[in-house]
């Protein structure tokens, strides 16, 4: 089975439906890791768009935070402005669609989760926080799982732990595609489609392929220009405008 792995839409219609457009005839089933709203001025389409492709979605902090308000407290001031509204222009239909995700999605072969599997705020950017996660997918904590795939910081990474217990980044390479060794346990981040930070304005998303065990990242242009007059007309932060321009 070809699944095309997306993460952190941030309600960015346009980057979106260029994803969709990518994929379309090359997987079998589509996966988000959280955050469909946020940051961007489109929630109402993104939710609508995810619903209408048959998409699974799991809860993301910025879709928790749009159902409930007390969970943007501690966000900075840009995400929080976008959170208020956020909540603000959501349907009713589509907050209660948010608010059943679920925070975790088990996966034949691993786990898929927002920031950690524990916790939907945690990060796992860090070589330490690697390889804690690591640690306890060989401990069996999440049961016998060998790949988890994660969103939540915006920059596409793998990280792997060898049969030795060693743990290090793997470069990802220039076709995009790498085959995974299931002796060995893997971190899976597909970036981000509606704010990517890799420093490239691109989309990124993979496609994972259950059978080959095999992860292709994809770059895909959209129309920032229109996401930013979006925003730009919504009255948002005009800082969450300028930053897609560089991807950062």
């Amino acid at each position: 089975m070809r699944v095309a792995v997306v993460s952190d839409i941030h309600a960015n219609i346009d980057a979106f439906q260029a994803v969709v457009n990518d994929f379309e005839k090359q997987a079998d089933r589509i996966l988000n890791l959280g955050d469909l709203v946020g940051y961007n001025a489109s929630p109402n389409e993104c939710v609508k768009l995810a619903r209408d492709i048959g998409m699974h979605s799991i809860l993301g902090n910025h879709d928790l935070a749009a159902c409930n308000l007390a969970f943007a407290e501690n966000f900075n001031i840009f995400a929080r402005n976008a959170i208020l509204w956020t909540r603000k222009n959501l349907t009713h239909e589509n907050i209660q669609f948010l608010n059943d995700l679920q925070k975790n999605h088990r996966l034949s072969c691993g786990l898929a989760c927002h920031g950690s599997p524990d916790d939907t705020s945690s990060y796992i950017s860090l070589p330490f926080q690697a390889r804690a996660t690591l640690k306890r997918m060989r401990k069996g904590i999440w049961g016998q799982i060998n790949v988890c795939l994660f969103g939540h910081t915006h920059k596409r990474k793998i990280w792997r732990m060898d049969v030795r217990g060693k743990v290090a980044p793997v470069e990802i390479p220039l076709d995009g595609m790498i085959r995974l060794n299931m002796d060995e346990l893997y971190l899976l981040n597909p970036g981000s489609v509606g704010q990517p930070r890799n420093g490239d304005s691109r989309s990124s998303y993979f496609i994972f392929d259950t059978e080959t065990n095999t992860v292709s990242f994809k770059l895909v242009k959209y129309n920032v220009a229109s996401t930013i007059k979006k925003i730009t007309e919504a009255n948002l932060p005009e800082f969450l405008a300028k930053r897609l321009l560089d991807g950062t």
